[in-house]
């Protein structure tokens, strides 16, 4: 018999393992379609129309039916690893506490568990929604170990070797942003109006709480800069003096712990 802890680390490891797993699979199925959109797509409308009647696999039978929701169940049960592995993380940070809201909305855990529900429930599927969460339960299977140990210089060290991968997160969740918009202006479905609201306001707290979101937004602030107006540039530079005062208030409250 496992001891709660072990039962928590094996539940942890198995939910980040469903995660990239099914992601990567789910991934496979989303670019085949994506390749092969003249097949659905309407030529005589610049593909711009969807033919509603086509599918992969024709047919009316439930192998037809199961196949065609096979991707969907794939990519919900992605999002429902990382849930089970977030929901352990949190489990262990405020074993021995009461957290306030506050300390669950300033959680990147509690974040990312939000986030995660929000499209488990809503929206289409889209691999751009669920890499985040693919990169994430992949580093986390690599630092498992100094995770484990509750080693934090090891795991700080390890986030610094992989900060590229976390600048491919922050690129992603601005494309993901746009695509939320366009969504949104073309009623493709509708939860992308409220989950555009909800994104942004999530996107609000990590800006005010997470230093890696923080990094992030300031890295594609300066590439998307050069090619803005001067009105838009001014409006950026609000924004990055905004930034640059949170890292500093932060610093502040770090030397004064």
């Amino acid at each position: 018999m496992l001891d709660p802890l072990a039962k928590q680390k094996l539940l942890w490891t198995i939910g980040h393992s469903i995660t990239v797993v099914l992601g990567i699979i789910f991934s496979i199925t989303y670019f085949y379609h994506v390749i092969h959109f003249y097949k659905y797509r309407q030529w005589k409308w610049l593909f711009l129309r969807l033919n509603k009647s086509y599918a992969y696999i024709q047919g009316n039978s439930w192998t037809a039916y199961f196949a065609g929701m096979l991707p969907n169940i794939i990519y919900r049960l992605s999002l429902i690893g990382y849930l089970t592995a977030s929901v352990v993380s949190l489990n262990q940070q405020y074993s021995n506490s009461n957290p306030t809201w506050y300390d669950l909305l300033s959680s990147e855990s509690f974040q990312a568990v939000l986030l995660a529900v929000v499209w488990l429930i809503g929206g289409r599927k889209s691999f751009y929604r669920l890499c985040p969460f693919m990169i994430i339960s992949y580093l986390h299977l690599l630092n498992r170990n100094n995770e484990f140990k509750g080693d934090e210089k090891a795991t700080e060290k390890f986030i610094m070797k992989n900060c590229k991968l976390l600048r491919t997160i922050g690129y992603i969740e601005s494309a993901t942003v746009v695509a939320l918009v366009f969504d949104t202006i073309l009623l493709k479905d509708g939860t992308s109006g409220f989950s555009l609201v909800f994104y942004i306001g999530l996107f609000w707290l990590r800006l005010n709480f997470n230093s890696y979101a923080r990094i992030n937004a300031l890295n594609i602030l300066e590439k998307i800069k050069p090619y803005l107006s001067d009105n838009a540039k001014k409006f950026v530079d609000k924004a990055e003096s905004y930034i640059f005062l949170k890292i500093k208030q932060d610093r502040l409250r770090c030397q004064n712990r």
